[in-house]
């Protein structure tokens, strides 16, 4: 059997397959588009979202200004969940073996620094 055949007969079939989905989505009428969202011009009421919006109006000059940056540390704790001694930063004592300091120990010898990798 000729293989031409039945690839001719594929090609035209899948053709015609989508020359009748263009017709079926040309016949449909378009939506109209929806509305923009608009934005609310509600003043908050939670002090922290007005900081943080003046914060946001200020632009570059934020990044310098104690009370912006307050205000984004708090917004980030609240996000995060955590405790406000939570996010204060540890000291380098607290943290085991992130020291650069060499390790004392038990029998008294000095152990070298464990290495990152």
């Amino acid at each position: 059997m000729n293989i031409r055949l039945p690839a001719r007969i594929g090609a035209f079939a899948c053709l015609g397959v989508a020359l009748a989905m263009g017709l079926l989505a040309l016949r449909d009428q378009p939506k109209p588009a929806s509305p923009p969202a608009t934005l609310s011009t509600d003043l908050p009421t939670d002090p922290l979202q007005a900081k943080l919006r003046s914060c946001q109006l200020a632009g570059q000059a934020a990044g310098s200004d104690p009370g912006c940056l307050a205000a984004w540390a708090e917004n980030r704790r609240r996000f995060l969940g955590e405790s406000p001694r939570a996010s204060a930063e540890p000291a380098s004592g607290d943290m085991p073996g992130k020291s650069s300091e060499p390790a004392i120990v038990a029998s008294g010898a000095i152990a070298p620094a464990p290495q990152e990798q």
